[in-house]
């Protein structure tokens, strides 16, 4: 199908790599945005090769935003010693695009660069949606104007305006277990200490994993500034919860210093470096019944059909994925049914077993020190699918990183999907009574 008239609601990542990606086989684009300007707001996000390479292919020019080269996934223990490094040194040559590490103003701005040098996108700002129309289909703006098209893509974000009527019965967000705080602290002090230069010099991705928590951190623009996320479990986090209703609030370093003081060296410091920041709930929810309006002529895309914790940094990738497989699907088939059809059978499973591996990783990461702690460094150490880091084992890391969302599987051909790592004993864990616990019934890894 050629020419089709199509609205994206919500310009986040996913709407705006979709939009792309769209514009770029001749559909004519309209994005509806609520917000009435992109602020810089958020702190890094890391940009695997398998969402690079899309939009590099859609024309965003990344190569002048001052940004990091990954050279990897780095393991260390809540006292310092590294359990495991996964290098990204072959990722260019391997997989056909770099790894990055990008502060997500930058990327949005990149994005909104291209999106406004294509003639057949148009990006309305400060424009609400009050009414849907899934049968005809139109949208009815808070103007009061109706805008007719094709094809509706609902890319509104985990508060989907619309998620429960596509799926047919309602599903809410749930609550995972934890809470996450985004910092950006100074580098300077970062530098000047030997015991943390490398951190800022070297751009690793260094996961600190102790009991019930952990802290992601790697630089920013060009080695100016140092990105890091701190998540926590409710029940050791010692700042102010965060309200039934909310979904962010801000806080200060107080709680986080008095939390982490039992950590190594580098943690400590980067928790004495923080001034105020933003304080996130981490939610998802499980897998929809069906990502398609009945009539076939509205789509869910992204966050509004597979959220996901941040574990994998994958959320934003599997989005721009979703653009892609989309473009690729209304290429392929002639009518709306089928290419949706199409979609939703290629995506579905893959987003879900991504979404499904944060819910593994957030429960080895946060393992008390004790002998399940010890059975996952040595299982750690072995590149097969009972290694609980989902790098660890190429055969995942190549299914992750070297997909191809523009190549459609055919109708009757079962979407490639890899075993599941293993979950720990439940004795050890420090979730229970969580959403998904049912579904990682795989069986505890025999050493």
């Amino acid at each position: 199908m050629h020419n089709l008239k199509i609205a994206i609601v919500g310009a986040g990542i996913g709407g705006l790599q979709a939009a792309l990606a769209l514009a770029k086989d001749g559909h004519q684009i309209t994005i509806f945005e609520s917000t009435k300007e992109f602020l810089e707001v958020g702190a890094g996000i890391r940009v695997p090769p398998n969402s690079s390479r899309l939009s590099l292919s859609w024309g965003v020019d990344l190569s002048s935003i001052k940004k990091e080269v990954s050279h990897g996934n780095r393991f260390v223990d809540w006292k310092g010693n590294v359990l495991l490094d996964c290098p990204f040194d072959d990722v260019e040559e391997r997989y056909g695009a770099p790894y990055y590490f990008i502060h997500r103003a930058d990327l949005i701005n990149a994005l909104i660069d291209a999106v406004r040098k294509q003639p057949s996108i148009k990006l309305l700002m400060d424009t609400r949606i009050e009414e849907y129309d899934f049968e005809k289909p139109a949208l009815r703006t808070s103007d009061g104007n109706w805008h007719d098209c094709d094809l509706i893509v609902c890319a509104d974000g985990i508060k989907s305006a619309v998620r429960n009527i596509i799926n047919g019965s309602p599903i809410e967000p749930v609550d995972t277990g934890d809470v996450a705080y985004r910092i950006l602290v100074p580098v300077e002090p970062l530098l000047a200490d030997p015991e943390t230069r490398d951190l800022v010099t070297t751009p690793w991705a260094t996961h600190w994993i102790g009991p019930e928590a952990h802290a992601v951190g790697y630089p920013l623009r060009g080695g100016t500034q140092y990105n890091i996320i701190i998540d926590v479990t409710h029940k050791t986090d010692l700042g102010k919860p965060i309200g039934l209703e909310e979904w962010r609030s801000e806080a200060d370093n107080t709680h986080l210093i008095e939390r982490f003081k039992d950590w190594c060296k580098p943690v400590r410091k980067m928790t004495e470096l923080t001034g105020t920041y933003l304080k996130w709930k981490l939610a998802d929810f499980d897998q929809l019944d069906r990502w398609i309006h009945p009539s076939n002529k509205a789509v869910l895309l992204g966050d509004s059909c597979h959220p996901m914790m941040p574990y994998m940094a994958q959320g934003a990738a599997q989005a721009t994925e979703d653009g892609a497989c989309l473009a690729a699907a209304l290429r392929r088939y002639s009518t709306l049914h089928d290419a949706l059809q199409a979609y939703e059978r290629q995506r579905k499973p893959r987003a879900a077993y991504v979404a499904r591996n944060t819910r593994v990783l957030q429960q080895w990461w946060h393992l008390h020190d004790g002998p399940e702690r010890a059975r996952r460094d040595e299982l750690m150490r072995h590149d097969n699918s009972d290694n609980p880091m989902f790098w660890g084992c190429s055969r995942r890391t190549d299914w992750l990183f070297g997909h191809d969302a523009t190549e459609l599987s055919s109708d009757h051909e079962e979407v490639d999907i890899p075993e599941l790592p293993p979950m720990p004993d439940p004795a050890a864990s420090v979730y229970h009574n969580t959403s998904f616990d049912d579904r990682f019934a795989a069986p505890t890894p025999k050493l």
